[in-house]
């Protein structure tokens, strides 16, 4: 790995130095996420819409939880299952039995529209490797596939990718609507490079800020100097040049194969469209960021570095027009230092219970993963705003729970 290097390209530049010192890390490739499904949200809404039909009333269906190769036959309660994935594949294109179990569900899971068990008929963590043997659609889920509005559809859809991409949608919003950014797009090995790397359990993590002004580093280099670092890393990064055990090999191919997917998904969402490999804000999702401009009025305060504006319920979670709006309130937000806002998006933004701590405010989850945010140190506000935030988080809690 000492002997890789792209920063020899372009002498001094920020960016390429930053590819380099991701490179030596195990976890060159980022977080957790989706990377072999092409699914679209139609495809989608046909299987779950089929699981209702085979499992109403978000009964459970029982599934194999064995190969087909190693078990070819279907035992007698798993012959619901394998009528649904013949269906599912006749009316999708996509689905055979193992795929549905071993690819479909998965991500499925995660994106909070299925609920998957174990034997003991117990919910499995859909970020965690568990045996499963039955399923059923989740409130989300039910939701989706009898929504009668395409808009609400792909609100709900867009949570979905949200979620199971880990908060991607929230940071590129953030870095995509902030008029001090200045950014119009984000092309496909930007995001790869930089954006990736924003809040990771990594040596490489960046936030926000860090991460715009590598982008414009890169984006400072000629045509011919980014295609010379592409190329490079395309040609170096082959996991035969690499000795040793897997998690030291790198692979290029495979990491541009895991973005080209989240760019898949992202394309699919109310957010977003991907054009030439560049990610743009749709439209209607261009905005003032006057909410902002509200939080600083309201609680006094001013920009300061290694600080950045946090949604408390995040807006990837919207599943409406009418709730994107209401995440998107100054009251919902708390101006935090990047290090706590890290911790946050590494539990996959998951801490929207807020409480008071005298004039201090704790995040939660529900699982009472907590962060404590003390005034004046890690988050800067005005305490005597403290009451409304409190009961906006109520509010908006309720609405999603």
């Amino acid at each position: 790995m000492s002997s890789l290097c792209v920063s020899h390209i372009v002498p001094g530049n920020g960016a390429l130095e930053f590819i380099d010192r991701r490179l030596r890390d195990n976890d060159y490739r980022g977080s957790w996420s989706s990377q072999h499904n092409r699914f679209t949200m139609e495809k989608v809404h046909i299987i779950l819409s089929m699981l209702d039909k085979y499992a109403p009333n978000r009964s459970l269906m029982t599934i194999r939880d064995t190969d087909l190769s190693k078990r070819p036959y279907n035992h007698p309660a798993e012959e619901e299952y394998a009528r649904f994935c013949k269906d599912a594949k006749s009316e999708a294109g996509i689905g055979t039995q193992d795929a549905m179990r071993k690819n479909l569900f998965p991500d499925f899971h995660r994106m909070g529209l299925i609920v998957r068990y174990d034997r003991s008929k117990s919910p499995t963590d859909p970020f965690s490797k568990q045996r499963v043997k039955y399923v059923s659609l989740s409130e989300q889920g039910q939701r989706f596939v009898h929504t009668e509005t395409i808009d609400e559809q792909f609100y709900i859809f867009s949570s979905g990718v949200d979620k199971l991409l880990g908060g991607f949608i929230n940071i590129l919003l953030t870095l995509l609507r902030d008029p001090d950014y200045r950014l119009k797009r984000i092309e496909l090995h930007e995001f790869m490079f930089f954006v990736s790397a924003i809040g990771t359990r990594t040596s490489f993590s960046v936030n926000h800020d860090q991460c715009v002004e590598m982008i414009r580093a890169y984006r400072s280099l000629t045509s011919t100097q980014r295609r010379s670092v592409i190329e490079t890393l395309a040609f170096e990064l082959k996991p035969e040049n690499f000795p040793g055990e897997k998690p030291a090999k790198r692979d290029f191919h495979n990491w541009k194969n895991k973005v080209e997917q989240i760019y898949h998904l992202l394309n699919q969402t109310v957010y977003f469209e991907v054009r030439n490999k560049n990610l743009y804000l749709l439209k209607d999702k261009v905005r003032s960021f006057s909410e902002k401009v509200q939080y600083f009025k309201n609680h006094g305060v001013e920009r300061s570095p290694g600080f950045e504006l946090h949604h408390v319920v995040p807006l990837g979670w919207s599943e409406s027009r009418q709730q994107f709006k209401l995440f998107d309130n100054w009251k919902n937000m708390v101006y935090i230092n990047a290090f706590d806002h890290a911790t946050i998006t590494q539990n996959r933004n998951r801490n929207v219970l807020m409480r008071a701590a005298n004039g201090d405010i704790i995040l939660s989850d529900y699982s009472n993963n907590s962060v404590h945010l003390k005034d004046g140190e890690n988050l800067l506000y005005s305490v005597a705003k403290q009451p409304i935030m409190l009961e906006y988080n109520r509010r908006l809690r309720e609405s999603v729970d």
